[in-house]
């Protein structure tokens, strides 16, 4: 009987799977299963920082006296899931992990290649005692090929797969997207190839074996670049904000410190649009901007005249402008603005939870998900858990073993509650941060403003 915290079931209810994962890219994927009901049980070591905790984004920008349960990328990745401290180290961690394996229909686990095995707890020896298993290894770059042996994380994807060679601009060479972006890709890929093989297993009652590459998700994602080479022989550049045939393309400079606004113009019709909204200046009528071709060609000229407009406007109500006219724009928006963005307040996207009084933490908002079901409801079943949260009722309740046996892995390291070795970390004031640059600003009331208060 799995456990189930709500009378509102999910889609995923009744499924059970075991995550080994640290980073991003798998927990997501988990988080997103666990948040559509499926009972996620998060495996990690006491013996070990939270891998997450590197990122020291704490709450509040406080470390507060549990900073180990206090860290933001944890409490976002984590959410809905149970947790158990295991330390793989010892035969007894080890046996009650394929205990674990047993009771269950998934496991994920995204070590460099081998790792698992050499631990005992790779897909061969598992199955032997849950026959159906599904069994996911992410990788860096899979299980075969001559970049096998390579340690790969999300950071460095866009690189490999081809992505930086088309993002930055022309005069100054590449620029990543920004922070881990495919680990978001790989996870959301990674959900649909673990519900792939649980259909399979649904139809035939085998379980099998997920060979997992980031690397090649990422390739994935450039299809139109690689068709392009594919079909014509033609190697994609930098190209900055603009398009390979539309013009004007690219995003503008508006009112206010930092505020911009995207354009994209398809056709004719509307570039009459945007020209009739920006009154028809004199310049807009010249002929080489009347065509497709000769706006391309002239790109400099148009994007200096739509500097000159934008500048004295508001980037959101421009934006609100542009889009009941059927010109395609959007604001660029900081994270407040993203926060506080109706549209999103409407959809209800941000979920409050609140976490247990002993961490501190308070009432927080996490991103949900970027769909909807009439019938089985999503949404965040508990907030991330503390370390060893559920070591009783996983090992008790879900086991079988008695308190005793309990009391005893705790004695000899299997389990814990708190870390061997604490984080000392203090983090530098967000005066501090505003000052070598790696904020633009705090909101001392920013409860207020997104509505925790």
């Amino acid at each position: 009987m799995h456990l189930n915290d709500t009378t509102l079931a999910g889609a995923l209810s009744g499924l059970r799977i075991i995550d080994s994962t640290t980073m991003v890219a798998m927990p997501t994927a988990l988080h997103i299963m666990a948040d559509m009901g499926a009972e996620v049980i998060k495996v990690e070591s006491h013996t070990l920082f939270r891998t997450e905790e590197a990122r020291v984004l704490y709450a509040d920008n406080d470390p507060g006296d549990q900073p180990w349960n206090r860290e933001g990328s944890f409490n976002a990745l984590q959410r809905s899931k149970l947790g158990v401290t295991l330390n793989l180290k010892t035969p007894e961690g080890v046996q009650a992990f394929k205990d674990l394996a047993q009771i269950s229909d998934v496991v994920v686990e995204n070590n460099r290649a081998g790792t698992m095995q050499r631990l005992g707890l790779g897909y061969e020896e598992l199955v032997k005692v849950k026959p159906d298993l599904i069994y996911m290894s992410n990788t860096g770059f899979g299980y075969t090929g001559p970049w096998r042996r390579y340690a790969g994380i999300g950071r460095m994807f866009e690189l490999t797969c081809g992505l930086s060679q088309f993002t930055g601009y022309p005069d100054e060479g590449p620029r990543r997207v920004g922070k881990a972006f495919f680990d978001l890709h790989v996870g959301w890929m990674a959900t649909f190839a673990i519900l792939a093989a649980l259909h399979y297993r649904e139809q035939t009652g085998k379980g099998q074996w997920l060979d997992f590459s980031m690397y090649q998700v990422g390739v994935a994602t450039m299809g139109d670049a690689i068709l392009d080479y594919v079909a014509n022989g033609r190697n994609g550049q930098i190209m900055g904000n603009r398009h390979n045939w539309f013009a004007p393309h690219g995003v503008y400079r508006c009112k206010g410190d930092d505020k911009w606004v995207a354009i994209a113009v398809e056709n004719d019709d509307q570039w009459n649009t945007l020209c009739h909204v920006m009154n028809d200046p004199d310049w807009s009528r010249e002929e080489k901007f009347t065509t497709g071709g000769g706006r391309w060609s002239h790109q400099d000229e148009i994007d200096r005249h739509l500097n000159n407009w934008t500048k004295d406007h508001s980037h959101l109500e421009l934006m609100t402008l542009l889009q009941t006219s059927g010109i395609p724009a959007s604001a660029v928006m900081n994270s407040r603005e993203i926060l506080t963005d109706p549209h999103m307040q409407a959809r209800k996207f941000y979920e409050p939870i609140e976490h247990p009084p002993e961490t501190g933490i308070g009432k927080k908002l996490y991103f949900g998900r970027p769909w909807k079901m009439s019938k089985t409801p999503s949404f965040i079943r508990r907030p991330a858990p503390k370390l060893g949260e559920h070591n009783e009722l996983i090992l008790g309740d879900m086991l079988g073993r008695t308190p005793t046996e309990i009391e005893k892995l705790y004695e000899i390291g299997v389990l814990g509650t708190l870390p061997e070795s604490p984080p000392s970390f203090q983090p530098p004031t967000h005066e501090r941060q505003i000052e070598d640059g790696s904020l633009v600003g705090y909101d001392q009331d920013y409860r207020s403003i997104v509505g925790l208060e």
